[in-house]
């Protein structure tokens, strides 16, 4: 009996051996895919091929709608301008996501709805504005922790002029 159980204890030792570096590599791959970056592709992305096929004075609204879909956005001005943005972000393991190429196709229409001009933006071409974090003052003074706690030690009641 006993020597049963040490041959069987010497087999699983044994496999326990082969198996090591299989897992090993397994957590070793798994590790090092947990750290590669997620792309993530947002909107419309449009290739150059059927950005020449719009003529300017020729191609009308219904056209480019057939071929491109519904705008990402449409102007109310410059009689119903297209836009359509593309936006590719990469997060990187724990950080927050990063813009890194951004292309914006704009159409412009003139009053016969027939495409006025085009242009293609990318990220370079954006304007950052800066935020500005501003703070309203209020009146009176700030109370410390301290004195919001103390200061109503001796108050009781609710200050009217009758109290029973």
């Amino acid at each position: 009996m006993r020597f049963r159980q040490k041959t069987k204890d010497a087999a699983v030792g044994q496999a326990v051996k082969r198996r090591g570096p299989i897992f090993a590599a397994g957590l070793l791959t798994a590790t090092i895919m947990a750290c590669a970056p997620v792309i993530d592709n947002r909107g419309y992305f449009f290739d150059d091929r059927s950005v020449d096929n719009i003529e300017k004075g020729v191609t009308n609204k219904e056209a480019v709608r057939e071929t491109f879909g519904s705008p990402s956005s449409e102007s109310v001005l410059n009689n119903g301008a297209y836009y359509y943005i593309y936006s590719r972000f990469v997060t990187e393991s724990y950080r927050a996501p990063e813009e890194v190429d951004r292309k914006v196709l704009a159409i412009y229409f003139d009053e016969n709805k027939t495409v006025r001009d085009l242009a293609v933006y990318g990220l370079e071409d954006g304007i950052i504005v800066p935020i500005v974090a501003r703070t309203t003052q209020t009146q009176g003074s700030e109370l410390t922790a301290l004195q919001q706690i103390f200061g109503n030690v001796g108050r009781f009641g609710d200050g009217s002029p009758t109290q029973f």
